[in-house]
């Protein structure tokens, strides 16, 4: 066995542990889009305004409120286990980034809805929410992840803490399907064709709630924004600037991706100066859950405080040259 494959074996113990994390986290409270549970905003950008979802407790049991900026198009159903663990013990915001059907982002040529482009709207957000100058903690999860990595490259915000999970660092869906069928299949047949589509891909799929999952990314699309989106990313690659990173980044992984291999998101943390590498396997269902255990744990101390004892002893010390 490689030293590669040891980093990513837990004992026993640690398998134990994490059940029961699981098992604690899996809470009989509402989701943040249950009618009364958050309040929703719109927060402007350069062209348009941005959905957001805002959870204040009666009671808080943490120090911090978590932003959180999830995948991509992907209708919010998909993603309401990560604020289970914290839901009603903590604050926290979901924004909707702007290739998402909720966006309000005004139509024309000109319109762009690139990651850097995305990444510079958040900015935008987390100012206008009056976080900037306050202790809070940004996570972003796969597309999420990256824009938190190119808004951190460019400047465009400075968390006290940052946390991303499985973040995408390479464009990963195949560019040939960019290149040819979204430049060639009208929106309207993407309109009318894509909960059929998703139906068709997912056909024969054993792990159901995978499938469901897959289907209600369908229903967030808006194919103009989805086709535009694809399009104007395909040649994203931010690799290579991962250097560029100032601030101190923990990044998170645990299911199989089936884009990357671990050893990737590894890798990708060791090219950030100040990256922490942070491995808690689960199985894959769990996945939004482990990424919202992980920033609930963060969210229970200040920025001053060091890696939660919870999860310290899932950090993988990095090898650099």
């Amino acid at each position: 066995m490689s030293t590669e494959e040891e980093m990513f074996i837990h004992t026993q113990d640690e398998i134990e542990i994490i059940n029961k994390m699981l098992r604690d986290a899996r809470r009989d409270v509402p989701t943040f889009m249950d009618e009364g549970a958050a309040e929703i905003l719109y927060v402007p950008v350069d062209d348009g305004e941005l959905k957001v979802y805002h959870h204040i407790p009666e009671r808080s049991e943490t120090k911090r409120p978590i932003v959180f900026v999830p995948g991509f198009v992907a209708n919010p159903k998909t993603w309401i286990d990560f604020h289970l663990p914290h839901h009603d013990i903590g604050e926290y915001y979901y924004i909707e980034t702007r290739e998402k059907m909720s966006s309000r982002i005004k139509k024309s040529r000109q319109t762009l809805m690139t990651i850097k482009h995305t990444a510079y709207d958040l900015g935008l957000v987390l100012k206008e929410l009056g976080l900037t100058d306050k202790d809070y903690l940004l996570v972003g999860s796969s597309y999420g992840g990256s824009v938190v990595l190119e808004g951190l490259i460019h400047e465009y915000f400075s968390p006290p803490t940052t946390l991303v999970h499985d973040p995408i660092v390479k464009w990963v869906w195949e560019k040939s399907i960019n290149n040819v069928l979204l430049r060639i299949v009208p929106k309207f047949i993407l309109s009318v064709m894509r909960i059929f589509i998703a139906h068709i891909f997912t056909f024969g799929m054993k792990n159901k709630d995978q499938k469901e999952r897959m289907i209600e990314f369908a229903r967030g699309i808006e194919p103009w924004k989805f086709k535009r989106a694809c399009l104007q990313n395909n040649k994203f690659n931010n690799f290579e600037d991962l250097k560029e990173i100032k601030e101190e980044v923990f990044l998170t992984t645990g299911p199989l991706d089936r884009y990357h291999p671990r050893i990737a998101y590894y890798n990708y943390a060791k090219e950030i100066p100040k990256g922490r590498f942070i491995f808690m396997d689960t199985p894959n269902n769990d996945r939004q859950l482990l990424a919202g255990i992980i920033g609930t744990e963060f969210a229970k101390q200040s920025k001053d405080e060091e890696i939660p004892d919870k999860i310290k002893q899932f950090e993988i010390k990095l090898k650099r040259k």
